[in-house]
């Protein structure tokens, strides 16, 4: 039996949110977007709230039977936050919430990823019925690093490290299976792309796709931090959060098994060519992290 009942998506305006908004959307559920802002009026209803306030969040999150929880990144409040959106999912009676988490949460050394398994560990304590979706980088990430006019994919970190890339779309549909469909409580499904590749492997695709050679090079941390961290608006705390992301990836990568999504798909994940081909035709970057 399919799942019923209004679905609120917390942290619904960036990239995540609002790809399952519009996966959400297209499955004709009634579905809420969560955000600090205000957004243009659209067929989707929205509501703002604080995080870090959890009478605001119970006042968004009112009548609804399921949760999807995307936290900010890089924020040193991320557990307090957490912690406010399980309380607010209680004080509501909204029995079911699915978290955003990441691959390889409990990693001490990424304290992004490390608040995010403090986060898991207080779901798995509530009485709430729990999906946790640990995703792998994205594959549509790999298109910030790349500088088109040079031909070059410049990470910050040693271009011979593994990952295994997840389209975003494939994620999108697998909290939508989650979230609309039964048999899922209580699980925590590890969501990663198909195929094993270092940015040598990514670079040579995207010579295929673009059409003209693309090189990849490690480049230097400290600047990809500092660029990624002026475009985004970190300050030292995230930036250096940054940099040890960065640091983790230079010795060891991310990677994952793909099985999980497989299933939840009913089909073989998009591979990392066919996960870029919408984003480089259209000239969307993403942000890189």
């Amino acid at each position: 039996m399919m799942q019923t009942g209004l679905i609120a998506v917390i942290g619904a305006s960036g990239q995540t949110g609002g790809a399952l908004l519009s996966e959400l959307a297209g499955r004709n559920r009634r579905i809420r977007g969560i955000g600090r802002h205000p957004k243009p009026p659209t067929e989707i209803e929205w509501c703002t709230a604080e995080l870090g306030d959890v009478r605001s969040l119970l006042s968004a999150i009112e009548g609804a039977a399921a949760i999807h929880y995307i936290p900010p990144v890089f924020d040193s409040r991320e557990e307090e936050f957490g912690r406010n959106v399980i309380a607010a999912a209680e004080a509501a009676h909204c029995p079911r919430i699915v978290y955003h988490s990441v691959l390889h949460a409990a990693t001490p050394d990424m304290l992004h990823h490390w608040r995010k398994a403090r986060v898991e560990l207080h779901l798995r304590h509530s009485p709430l019925e729990w999906t946790i979706l640990q995703p792998a980088m994205y594959a549509q990430t790999v298109l910030a690093f790349l500088d088109r006019a040079n031909g070059t994919l410049t990470p910050g970190f040693d271009i011979t490290r593994p990952f295994t890339p997840v389209a975003l779309q494939d994620l999108s549909r697998a909290a939508a299976v989650v979230l609309t469909e039964p048999g899922h409580g209580y699980a925590t499904y590890e969501l990663a792309g198909p195929e094993r590749l270092d940015f040598g492997s990514m670079a040579r695709q995207l010579s295929d796709l673009l059409g003209r050679p693309v090189t990849a090079v490690a480049g230097d941390a400290a600047a990809r931090v500092e660029a990624v961290a002026a475009g985004l608006g970190f300050g030292p705390s995230a930036a250096a959060e940054l940099r040890a992301m960065l640091d983790h990836y230079d010795r060891y990568g991310l990677v994952g098994n793909s099985n999980v999504l497989r299933q939840l798909l009913g089909r073989d994940p998009t591979p990392f060519r066919e996960a870029l081909r919408p984003a480089l035709e259209s000239d969307r970057v993403p942000a890189a992290i």
